[in-house]
């Protein structure tokens, strides 16, 4: 039964939600109640990777031990194409930065339900099915109202519900591509006539499954790699996880995922083992895996958007925003859940400390007031930064593998091979997809006024289509044209590994021009 008031509602319960309520609890505040519209838990597994800043975030709070117990612990991602070794990041490197130098694999299920076993042991419970349909401000906090009829009354809200989010939309936060100022759209948009308009307005589909294989599995894919192999059909992941626990004959479970079936929303078996065929197929040792049975699949639209703010004041009350309520991109080096989990333990964090100080009988009400906004609005500032940097980076990633025609991938094989050459490289990458990057940054001094620079990065999107497109219009022909794209790829896969330093030392080319 719904409680009638609350300091926090927590309004979804994938990982975002429940890591916010277990690191409310650990901060030593449980006035909370945490709602989800589903009338079970559990029912899909997209993301299977949790990287080391995540973990390290995860055992603030008592749950990293747990997952890593159940996992497999990933030393490397490798990029093949056909038999040859493009690049191999190596997480081992990351040894002098965390206690976790691995990218661990583990089903979204597992990880929700681990959390959620946290959380049950802290006392905290999901009140279901209870579907939010209206908020207002009312005085002293939020009026939430769901389907059922029933209002709780909460001084915080959090929005943990996901990319359609409903609390994001009823508090009127924006929510658009960064890059392009574009809001992702469920349906075709008004005038876009062709799939391939909108594939341009949308992004491409891609499928996700868990399967089971049968026959001889080439040593290249293992359980120490995340393994991307590129072909004619753009791409394939292909991981292993662990077996599903009520699996009696402890079958090892691959996720695949690859460019959906051009006109069909259905995935099915021939559509996965024609891709695995093209992806292995060329490999030294051998192998014709097949594809026994589709456990789990799906298929879904790739967008990228981030809300305008993460934490906004609402009269009385407040919304702050985690998860895929924030943000959504490419799942390219499986950054999602791991941003949505670094979120909500912040935002647990963050909030536990604005309520212990609103709470201090010798704070004055303003003051209080005015350290919770200070606060929160550098939650929503540092999250709504670091989601924009992973958008960025998972935009090079998507376009790098789904280029289409044969001579722009082999062009991109052959810069990714010269430039995984080298450990620098590898290592770098490594340190990007883990996310220990984006917080060290965060932690040096920001640049002073005069040595920062306004420059438009707003026509990224339109320059890297023209510069990978197979218009003819759109890029000069013969060898300026190939020189061209020669010096795409480089500046795309710099652009991946050194955002930070090729945005410092960029010249703007007219001055006055802002981002």
């Amino acid at each position: 039964m719904l409680p009638t008031s609350t300091n926090i509602l927590i309004v979804g319960t994938g990982p975002a939600g429940l890591a916010c309520a277990i690191s409310l609890a650990v901060n030593g505040y449980k006035d909370i109640a945490i709602v989800d519209a589903r009338p079970s838990g559990r029912t899909l597994s997209r993301a299977i990777v949790i990287h080391a800043q995540t973990l390290e975030e995860l055992d603030t709070v008592g749950c990293a031990d747990r997952l890593n117990a159940r996992g497999l612990h990933a030393k490397y991602m490798t990029v093949r194409a056909q038999s040859t070794l493009l690049a191999k990041a190596n997480f081992t490197s990351l040894a002098p930065r965390t206690r976790y130098p691995w990218a661990l694999l583990i089903s979204q299920a597992e990880t929700e339900e681990i959390l959620e076993e946290r959380m049950n042991e802290l006392g905290i419970t999901i009140l279901r099915p209870y579907n939010v349909t209206g908020m207002k401000s009312v005085e002293g906090g939020m009026l939430v109202q769901f389907e059922t009829g029933e209002t709780i009354k909460a001084r915080y809200v959090v929005g943990a519900d996901g990319s359609r989010s409903t609390i994001r939309q009823l508090a009127g936060i924006p929510f658009r591509d960064p890059l392009t100022g574009k809001e992702p759209h469920a349906e075709r948009p008004r005038g876009v006539e062709t799939d391939r308009e909108l594939e341009k307005r949308l992004g491409k589909e891609l499928v996700i499954a868990d399967v089971h294989l049968s026959g001889r599995i080439p040593p290249e894919v293992n359980t120490e790699e995340l393994s991307v192999f590129l072909s004619p059909l753009q791409f394939l992941l292909l991981v292993p996880l662990p077996s599903l626990k009520d699996d009696p004959n402890g079958r090892t479970v691959y996720r695949m995922s690859c460019p959906a079936e051009p006109g069909s929303a259905d995935v099915t078996l021939p559509r996965l083992q024609t891709v695995l065929d093209s992806a292995l197929g060329h490999l030294p040792h051998g192998g014709k895996p097949r594809v026994d049975r589709i456990l789990w699949s799906s298929n879904f639209r790739v967008k990228s958007a981030v809300a305008d703010r993460f934490f906004a004041r609402l009269g009385d009350g407040a919304v702050a925003l985690i998860g895929d309520a924030g943000h959504v991109h490419s799942p390219a080096g499986g950054q999602g859940m791991n941003l949505g989990i670094r979120d909500a333990i912040q935002l647990g964090r963050t909030l536990a400390d604005v309520l212990r100080r609103e709470a201090d009988p010798g704070a004055a009400p303003h003051a209080a007031r005015a350290y919770a906004l200070q606060r929160l609005g550098q939650f929503s500032e540092e999250r709504r930064r670091m989601a924009v940097q992973v958008i960025r980076m998972t935009k090079v990633m998507t376009w790098a593998t789904g280029l289409e025609t044969l001579p722009a991938q082999k062009m991109r094989d052959v810069v990714w091979w010269l430039m995984g050459r080298g450990s620098f490289v590898n290592n770098r990458l490594a340190l990007r997809l883990s996310g220990l990057q984006a917080v060290e940054q965060t932690k040096k001094p920001a640049p002073a006024p005069a040595q920062q620079m306004s420059i438009s990065v707003t026509g990224i999107e339109n320059g890297i289509r023209s510069l990978l497109s197979k218009d003819p219009q759109s890029l000069q022909q013969g060898a300026g044209g190939a020189a061209i794209r020669v010096f795409s790829y480089v500046v795309l896969f710099a652009c991946l590994l050194f955002p930070t330093v090729w945005l410092r030392r960029a010249v703007p080319l007219a001055a006055g021009v802002h981002a």
